[in-house]
C-alpha cells in the first residue's frame, strides 16, 4: 500500500507537467489559427502560423473551408524580422490577388485566384503623395488591401469607404 502511495506521488507531477505540456500547445495552436471573412471582396483568409516553425501560411478561399492543402490557394509566408505582407483585390476581378512582398520571403500556391506579385510602386494600384515631405505611395481608391503584420499576428485592411483606416480585422468564429 506504501508503495503505491509513494508511487501516485511521483507520478502525479510527471502527469501534471504533461498534461500543462499539452494544454500550452494546443492553445498555441489555436491562438495561430484565425480565419477572417471579407465582404467587400466575398473571400475568407485563414492565417496558419504552425508551432515551431519558420513560416506560416495565409490561405485564400471563397468559401469557408480552408483546409491546407495543394489544392487551395495559399502564400507561404518565411519568418524575418520584416515580413508585412500585403494583398491587393479588386472588387471587378474577383479571382485575382496582388501580393506585396518588399522582401521577397514569400511562396505562392495558386489553385483558383490569379495571384500575382507588384512592387509598392506600380501606379495601376498605387498613387504616390507627398505627406509631410515624404514620398508615399497610396492605394487608390478602386482597390482594397488586406495586409498582414508581425510574422502573420495582425490583419489589417484598408477601404476607403469606411472612413477610418487601417482598420484591425476581427477574426471570426
Amino acid at each position: 500500500m506504501k508503495r503505491k502511495i509513494i508511487l501516485f506521488f511521483l507520478l502525479f507531477p510527471l502527469i501534471c507537467i504533461i498534461v500543462f505540456i499539452a494544454y500550452c500547445y494546443v492553445s498555441a495552436i489555436i491562438e495561430r489559427n484565425k480565419k477572417y471573412y471579407f465582404p467587400q471582396i466575398e473571400t475568407y483568409l485563414r492565417v496558419y502560423n504552425p508551432p515551431f516553425n519558420k513560416y506560416g501560411y495565409v490561405i485564400f478561399s471563397k468559401d469557408s473551408l480552408l483546409p491546407l492543402s495543394e489544392s487551395v490557394d495559399y502564400v507561404k509566408v518565411f519568418k524575418s524580422e520584416t515580413s508585412q505582407i500585403s494583398f491587393i483585390f479588386n472588387s471587378s476581378e474577383n479571382n485575382k490577388i496582388y501580393i506585396v512582398d518588399r522582401w521577397n520571403n514569400t511562396e505562392i500556391n495558386q489553385a483558383d485566384f490569379i495571384i500575382e506579385k507588384i512592387d509598392r510602386t506600380d501606379t495601376t494600384f498605387f498613387e504616390q503623395e507627398s505627406i509631410a515631405g515624404m514620398n508615399t505611395h497610396i492605394l487608390k481608391p478602386l482597390y482594397f488591401e488586406i495586409f498582414v503584420e508581425g510574422f502573420l499576428q495582425s490583419v489589417f485592411f484598408i477601404d476607403y469607404d469606411i472612413s477610418e483606416c487601417p482598420i484591425k480585422a476581427e477574426p471570426i468564429k
